[in-house]
């Protein structure tokens, strides 16, 4: 017997992701329901330390473009006068050298430099970041996606099928 298919998409966990990936399908029109067995502010993404930074990961040139697309998004929402819980911060990023992050980051990401001796310990960079505020990050992403015509059911995920 053949199954018949929904239009219809689940996403399954409301942290961060499963919410993020609602509101894109979302407000690109798409009926969306996102399953998740805990509220927003009791996922793991609620206590989740949330600072942009590029993922080493394959394929390197798409990592790249979905980081800079990211950053982007991040900076925009900073920017903004909702209250997406994103700002930007100076900081050090220890552990990488500017070389490994020059050709592509340079001129993209504001401020991007080598750290000096007494900006931190060892090797590391200085850079303005998108810093992301969990807590109030979340409600803004499922009041967001609920705004788009998402709907969050709370339900226990015990298999796929």
């Amino acid at each position: 017997m053949a199954r018949e298919l929904s239009d219809e998409i689940v996403v399954v966990g409301g942290g961060v992701v499963g919410l993020t990936t609602g509101v894109v399908l979302a407000e690109s029109g798409r009926r969306v329901r996102v399953w998740t067995r805990d509220a927003v502010e009791a996922t793991t993404s609620a206590v989740a330390g949330a600072l942009w930074w590029p993922y080493r990961i394959e394929p390197v040139a798409l990592a790249r473009t979905w980081a800079l697309r990211s950053l982007e998004v991040y900076e925009e929402l900073a920017a903004g006068s909702e209250p997406a819980g994103v700002r930007m911060v100076e900081g050090v990023m220890g552990d990488t050298r500017l070389d490994e992050v020059d050709g592509w980051l340079a001129g993209r990401v504001p401020g991007l430099r080598a750290a000096t001796a007494g900006e931190g310990p060892g090797t590391g960079i200085r850079a303005r970041l998108p810093l992301v505020d969990m807590p109030a990050h979340l409600p803004w992403l499922r009041d967001r996606f609920v705004a788009a015509g998402g709907v969050v059911e709370t339900r226990t995920v015990t298999s796929l099928t």
